[in-house]
């Protein structure tokens, strides 16, 4: 599924989980474009400025949402990265009604990532694929067409692993 999300997007793919507040990546599809995004397996992130962790917390409930910003704090990684709690809600709200999240240069400067989220057989968020790369590739134009492949990447392994999306989806 990722090998094809990267074929149809012309972006790396990730595969990363929750744990302890961060984001942990598993996997990774390289692009052959010569400029990329790289995260080496095991690479922790904090969620508010990850697309796949915005992804997760975004279908988390209220409580462990809240309990991760609590835990983790909001600290700034670049100029546009979501410090403030309402910000961060808001964007979590577009999230969760889209079914797909954007990292809009919120960790590093010139990157832009775009996530979804994966679920368990009881429509529990426990991973999440996205696509990152420069963000000169995924102008605005484009980000619903590459958050709709994402999304339905996401999906896709949701079933493939027994997975269940929730039932109210944007």
């Amino acid at each position: 599924v990722m090998r094809r999300l990267v074929d149809e997007t012309g972006e790396t793919a990730n595969l990363a989980i929750a744990d302890e507040g961060e984001v942990v990546f598993l996997a990774q599809v390289d692009t052959q474009n010569p400029i990329r995004a790289f995260f080496r397996a095991g690479t922790r992130v904090h969620m508010h400025s990850s697309g796949i962790g915005k992804a997760l917390l975004a279908f988390f409930d209220r409580a462990r949402c809240d309990a991760v910003v609590k835990r983790r704090g909001l600290p700034g990684f670049t100029a546009r990265t979501l410090t403030d709690p309402a910000a961060l809600a808001a964007d979590l709200d577009r999230t969760r009604a889209r079914g797909w999240s954007l990292d809009d240069e919120e960790r590093f400067d010139g990157m832009r990532c775009i996530a979804a989220p994966i679920f368990n057989t009881y429509g529990e968020p426990v991973a999440g694929v996205s696509i990152s790369g420069p963000a000169v590739r995924f102008g605005d134009a484009a980000l619903a067409t590459l958050g709709a492949r994402v999304r339905a990447a996401a999906d896709e392994i949701t079933r493939l692993t027994g997975g269940t999306p929730p039932v109210a989806r944007g």
